[in-house]
């Protein structure tokens, strides 16, 4: 099943539960070492997608298809940068 903006249930729980801790300094400071330390197998690729992860994390949950008029003005989409939010890997976060 797909959200109206075309991401995959699974893939937007990412987002959901992303905005959810994105909400708490603590934990978005937490998320951001982890998204940038080295031993994360996605940390150089998070950096290039770094703004716009944050921008989707930042935006309100009822905001989705808006952002995704949004980003396919520049030839991106909300589908495209929910895939870049990175996972969370327990043995060293």
């Amino acid at each position: 099943m797909m959200t109206s903006t075309g991401i995959l249930y699974q893939e937007y729980s990412k987002l959901h539960y992303g905005r959810m801790l994105w909400k708490y300094p603590d934990f978005r400071e937490r998320l951001l070492r982890h998204w940038t330390d080295p031993r994360h197998p996605h940390a150089e690729r998070f950096q290039e997608w770094r703004h716009e992860v944050e921008r989707i994390l930042e935006s309100p949950k009822g905001s989705d298809e808006e952002l995704d008029r949004e980003l396919r003005q520049r030839g991106l989409s909300l589908r495209v940068v929910v895939k870049e939010i990175p996972s969370v890997f327990g043995d060293f976060f």
